[in-house]
């Protein structure tokens, strides 16, 4: 088995660090996939000695982690077998982006593991993501394999493809990614609406202020929705239908028989959240039926997507490999994140307010102070041990 892949990020002794070099940090990528962004996380290390990236095969993870301070997720599930085989240095499980839906949040609470996300606001990752649905919903409706075949028989003229103004669209979820969404395709002259699990509230245009999507609120009027019976309600009259929600244990397999029967026979169906609310049965056969006029998405049931699969083979459905949110501007900045936690780690400090942890009250109560940090009290006698310097308290 061939070892895992190092990333070089600077010399390999720096004699002026607080910490020796021989307790540097190490970063695992578990898996293979998206190596970009091993890429941006390296290149933002690339001064900075006793930092150390590494991508592995997701089959080796559970190896390579007994010597990761922080682990990487990407697409790899972290169950709590994998984390207790990293518990004894492991300090965060930090996720290039949004999605934690594979790690096993007690199981890192228990053992002092941190777990975060980058929020999608704060690196362009909604934006990009939000390009990419208007993309694959555009591609929907102009038919992009029957037009790739008419090129192939050299056909002019065909197909004959829908217009998108004057459409009903529905977005399912009302987050960062629904919100840019919802920005990006009102001025196409559609009619917008959204549901989301919770109820709205009138603090929900009072969050909004300020930010990028500051608007978006208003684009819906009055068509808004919360709960299962909305949704199934607002399915009916949708054109369009944009999932952009969280992943949970509750909403997987949500696209199903009855989800599927309640949308508008013919309408397009774009997928930019996680594959995991698909049921893949059902939507084959609502594809086969011709109820589902086409699907568009950049996720999958499993992934990577196997191209022989009957519903991404079937010519009215549309995949592309889960690069909705890679740009070299987003991963740029995500990039630059993933180092500076790794720096944090290193000095035997708490995540920044750039990243959001998910389980902090209870890994900080479980969390044993590590030799790192231990020995970072000893050459800075201003830390105290097991009570790492928080974000809100350093210096501008």
């Amino acid at each position: 088995r061939p070892p895992a892949a190092t990333m070089p990020s600077g010399d390999a002794i720096d004699k002026r660090a607080p910490i020796p070099d021989r307790l540097g940090v190490r970063i695992l990528f578990c898996g293979e996939e998206f190596p970009d962004a091993a890429r941006c996380t390296a290149s933002s290390l690339s001064t900075d000695p006793g930092v150390e990236v590494v991508v592995c095969k997701r089959e080796d993870v559970a190896t390579e982690i007994e010597r990761a301070d922080i682990a990487v997720p990407l697409m790899t599930r972290l169950d709590a077998d994998i984390i207790a085989r990293g518990a004894k240095r492991l300090r965060l499980v930090l996720q290039f982006g949004v999605g934690l839906e594979g790690v096993d949040e007690r199981a890192c609470a228990e053992r002092g593991v941190l777990v975060a996300r980058i929020p999608a606001d704060r690196t362009g990752n909604a934006t990009s993501t939000a390009e990419m649905a208007v993309y694959l919903v555009l591609a929907a409706l102009r038919r992009v394999n029957a037009m790739a075949d008419s090129l192939k028989a050299r056909t002019l003229g065909t197909p004959m493809g829908t217009q998108l103004k004057g459409l009903n669209v529905l977005i399912v979820g009302w987050g960062n990614i629904a919100r840019e969404v919802a920005v990006r395709i009102a001025p196409f002259g559609v009619t917008l609406s959204a549901t989301r699990r919770r109820p709205w509230t009138e603090e929900d245009a009072a969050d909004e202020a300020g930010s990028e999507t500051a608007g978006a609120l208003a684009l819906l009027g009055d068509r808004k929705g919360s709960g299962e019976k909305d949704l199934m309600r607002m399915l009916n009259d949708a054109d369009v239908v944009i999932l952009a929600c969280k992943q949970t244990r509750e909403n997987v397999g949500m696209v199903g028989d009855a989800f599927l029967a309640s949308m508008q026979p013919g309408a397009t169906l774009v997928n930019v959240a996680r594959g995991g609310l698909f049921d893949r049965d059902a939507v084959l056969a609502a594809l086969e039926t011709g109820h589902l006029g086409f699907l568009a998405s950049d996720v999958a049931w499993s992934e990577p997507v196997d191209t022989n699969d009957a519903v991404v083979r079937h010519p009215r459905s549309y995949f592309t490999p889960h690069v909705g949110g890679i740009t070299g501007f987003a991963y740029g900045i995500m990039g630059g994140v993933v180092a500076e936690e790794a720096r944090r780690v290193r000095r035997g400090e708490l995540p920044s307010d750039r990243v959001e942890v998910i389980n902090e009250a209870e890994a900080v109560k479980n969390r044993a102070p590590s030799l790192r940090e231990q020995l970072s009290y000893l050459y800075d006698g201003s830390k105290k041990v097991g009570e790492p310097a928080r974000a809100e308290d350093e210096e501008e």
